[in-house]
């Protein structure tokens, strides 16, 4: 790659949050619409998204088949049991890349990073493409619809987390595609990532649901239990979608426009 021919990836990492109260039997599941540093709270719920593994220099001058140390992990820094679930976005864009046979591969829409983990074979490190780490789950993939997008990649976590509890990383690196040159030359490239969280303590009567799934094994979800549990979170809160972190301290949630399981406003 020439020198002047450089690609940069850039990570940018958000949380948001949402807790679950009851009111009058009808467990509600409130929101927090504001913007902080990093994070979105809401009551008692509240995570941190943390990335030990990237190191901001590694991500310039990026090359073919380069693989990137990239971690996300969540911990519970609230005081409440919580299901967590991580969304990244890999970049996607119309390009020519090689077989491993050096031929070349027709243009197509596609991801610019696969996701992966790493793990010792004996001989060496060997990454594994769409590999995760124990107890994450891919649950939706939306693929990239045009040049320039993003492939939307949702994961869940399948044991709550109590307070000071922290997830594995999802994955441990992304691997950059093997890129014909002169595509993509001096390109900044970045890979958002966001944290979220739920209340995981719903019970009632000794009887676990979440937006009317029966959750057998409240310790330990299963991947359409995981389903059930994330959707409750994007059908009440697309408004976190449009977020942007902004500077100012945390910001705590109320009621204002919150709905209940039944879809009912909540005064």
């Amino acid at each position: 790659m020439k020198k002047s021919e450089k690609r940069v990836l850039t990570t940018a990492a958000a949380c948001a949050v949402i807790g679950a109260m009851a009111f009058g039997g009808t467990m509600a599941y409130l929101t927090d619409n504001e913007a902080s540093v990093n994070t979105f709270t809401v009551g008692k719920v509240q995570i941190e998204l943390e990335e030990p593994g990237w190191d901001p220099g590694d991500g310039e001058e990026i090359v073919p088949n380069e693989e990137i140390d990239k971690d996300p992990k969540i911990e519970n820094s609230g005081t409440n049991l919580a299901y967590v679930f991580a969304e990244v976005k890999i970049p996607a864009a119309d390009v020519v890349t090689a077989a491993a046979d050096g031929q070349k591969n027709s243009s197509a829409l596609q991801d610019l990073f696969t996701y992966g983990t790493v793990r010792d074979d004996g001989s060496g490190e060997v990454y594994t493409a769409g590999g995760l780490n124990e107890g994450w789950s891919l649950l939706i993939t939306e693929k990239a619809e045009e040049s320039g997008g993003y492939s939307t990649y949702i994961f869940g976590y399948e044991k709550p987390l109590a307070k000071g509890e922290s997830t594995p990383g999802v994955f441990d690196q992304v691997k950059f595609i093997n890129l014909v040159e002169g595509q993509l030359d001096s390109a900044d490239l970045d890979i958002p990532v966001k944290g979220y969280a739920i209340q995981a303590d719903t019970s009632a009567d000794g009887v676990t649901t979440i937006d009317g799934v029966k959750i057998e094994n409240p310790a330990l979800l299963t991947e359409e239990e995981m389903k059930a549990v994330y959707q409750v979170f994007a059908g009440q809160n697309s408004g976190f979608e449009d977020l942007t972190a902004v500077e100012g301290g945390l910001k705590d949630a109320d009621t204002s426009g919150e709905k209940d399981l039944s879809g009912g406003e909540i005064a």
